[in-house]
């Protein structure tokens, strides 16, 4: 779609997906900087987090899974499982606040996405099936192919500036106070499990069932998320009840 950056001051092209990767970790940092500035015993942990979870990232994506899998097409597990052992690392050795923190990185983390995913929009990978739907685009037109696809990537953008929307709503009148994370999980597991049926070839079927290992992960997701959040709704309603 539009895979190279050009600078004409220096004849140069560079990888658009790079630039934008790059411009989304540092929205994460800005975001979760901002959103604990009143905190500031939580922000001054940002800079050795965002770093910690950037090595996760690369290492989860390009290593850990191709030693797994032998190619990179399943990556999406490995970094936040290294992402979560980092940060629960982090936060027993340094002794923080577990669930503040995870309230801003909740936040953080679909302002970052927004862009990650503009990433893969502009690189013209990550791309849907084909279709005639009047939403489809050609997203490799560039390269001489005019088949249609669901541009999938600008639908996980649109749903990722959504839930960047009403978690910050959220957080910024203090409602769901450390159940935000727990919220994000369930949201994305959802569309994230929906977003499966249009993506372009098909992901690794979970033992050769109609579930992908990416569905599955979600479905996981999404059950921890909803047992959390009612329990801790029991738990909230005897605390009123016996007050």
């Amino acid at each position: 779609m539009w895979p190279g950056l050009y600078l004409p001051l220096v004849d140069l092209t560079i990888s658009s997906y790079h630039v934008l990767h790059v411009v989304a970790w540092f929205a994460f940092y800005y975001a979760g900087t901002t959103l604990t500035r009143s905190q500031p015993d939580l922000r001054r942990h940002w800079v050795w987090l965002v770093i910690g979870w950037a090595m996760c990232d690369t290492v989860g994506a390009r290593v850990a899974f191709r030693w797994v899998n032998g190619g990179h097409s399943n990556g999406y597990f490995a970094a936040p499982l290294l992402a979560a052992l980092f940060t629960g690392a982090y936060v027993v050795i340094r002794q923080i606040r577990a669930y503040p923190l995870l309230d801003a990185w909740a936040v953080a983390f679909s302002v970052a996405h927004v862009f990650e995913k503009a990433a893969c929009l502009a690189a013209g990978c990550c791309f849907g099936q084909a279709t005639t739907s009047p939403l489809g685009v050609a997203l490799h037109l560039a390269y001489g192919d005019p088949t249609r696809v669901h541009p999938l990537p600008l639908y996980e953008m649109t749903l990722h500036l959504l839930t960047a929307l009403g978690l910050g709503w959220l957080y910024a009148r203090g409602f769901c106070r450390g159940r935000l994370v727990i919220i994000l999980g369930l949201v994305f597991g959802v569309w994230r499990a929906m977003a499966e049926l249009v993506r372009g070839g098909r992901g690794t079927s979970f033992l050769d069932g109609p579930f992908t290992w990416t569905q599955v992960a979600c479905f996981l997701a999404i059950t921890f998320s909803l047992s959390y959040l009612l329990a801790r709704r029991g738990r909230d309603s005897a605390a009123g009840t016996s007050a």
